[in-house]
């Protein structure tokens, strides 16, 4: 069910009609961190802070968001399009996480949850996205940026925001993982 839906929301972005500027609007902002995730099963990972370096984006505002512990898929992205450059569920890792923080605090009402819309929830991965290619850890695409705004701000997404339907994290000793990752930005 969760590929059909991710078809489904690829069908939209791509009818969509998509901003060109997107990504010319976007302002960079500051990344450091680090990424751990444990794989619970296909397409489920638990997001853990690290204690040392926790994953945190600070925008051009100076607003620092701080992912907490947090179920994730990653990048919501169907099968298909992992075949093409840049569009695989980690390949924006960070910004994918930080992006999946805030439907998580809006979906548990946690933290400051309602300053945030779908559509400021999509400028902030947009941000992350940027900011990574503007320091030159992945190659900057413009087109890339303004498609996974398009797919994030989307009708299948605004559906999914307004759901309300909390996920809790499992216990630290609900699961056992089948692998941990690192990814450390500096």
């Amino acid at each position: 069910m969760r590929v059909l839906n991710a078809i489904f929301m690829w069908l939209i972005v791509l009818t969509s009609p998509l901003r060109a500027d997107w990504y010319e609007g976007l302002k960079s902002g500051a990344l450091s961190g680090k990424v751990v995730v444990q794989w619970l099963e296909p397409d489920l990972f638990l997001f853990i802070p690290d204690k040392v370096a926790p994953l945190k984006f600070v925008r051009s505002n100076g607003e620092a968001i701080q992912p907490g512990t947090m179920l994730t898929d990653g990048g919501s992205i169907p099968r298909p399009m992992w075949a093409f450059r840049s569009y695989s569920p980690w390949g924006y890792a960070p910004a994918f996480i930080v992006h999946d923080w805030l439907f998580h605090i809006k979906k548990c009402k946690l933290d400051d949850y309602q300053k945030y819309t779908l559509e400021s929830a999509g400028d902030v991965m947009g941000e992350v996205i940027k900011t990574m290619m503007e320091s030159g850890k992945v190659e900057k695409d413009a087109m890339t940026v303004n498609l996974m705004i398009t797919a994030v701000t989307s009708k299948f997404a605004r559906s999914y925001w307004e759901s309300d339907v909390c996920l809790p994290p499992p216990s630290a000793f609900g699961r056992v993982p089948l692998a941990e990752y690192t990814i450390e930005f500096k």
